[in-house]
């Protein structure tokens, strides 16, 4: 895992956070996992179950997908970590590919993350991540409405 470098600001080490987070996924690491997650950690997944999943529930899914997962790279785009205080909201865009009971998914979501400051350093208390939608069901969805002229 690395570690932030003297004079780094808080935005790097929230972003350093976050792509260590999501290295750890591709190595399938449980222990860097929970390394990287706050006791009081829930999310919001883009894959079932879509209901908001707490702390060992969460991280037992995802080791889940971790057996069935022969294969995972990702781009992250328009990274954007705000800090408030001992507060951080990231804000990026993923783009992931995986191979899962062999089949292929090429999957494009938002996300946030909420992440905590602790002495040992910064640590993911929520994450909330929201495809975007198939691009013909999106035109289907916003279709102009027709309104009602008075």
């Amino acid at each position: 895992m690395a570690q932030p470098t003297v004079g780094s600001s808080a935005q790097d080490e929230v972003r350093s956070v976050i792509v260590n987070r999501l290295d750890a996924m591709k190595n399938r690491d449980e222990g860097a996992v929970k390394a990287l997650v706050d006791e009081h950690y829930n999310k919001f997944d883009d894959w079932p179950p879509f209901e908001r999943q707490e702390g060992s529930k969460a991280l037992e899914n995802e080791f889940g997908a971790f057996k069935v997962m022969s294969s995972y790279s990702y781009e992250l785009r328009d990274f954007q970590a705000n800090i408030l205080g001992n507060t951080a909201i990231a804000t990026f865009i993923i783009h992931y590919q995986a191979v899962m009971r062999n089949r292929a998914f090429d999957v494009t979501s938002r996300v946030t993350s909420v992440l905590n400051k602790q002495d040992s350093g910064w640590k993911v208390v929520h994450e909330h991540y929201s495809r975007f939608p198939d691009p013909t069901t999106q035109q289907q969805r916003f279709r102009p409405r027709r309104t009602m002229q008075p």
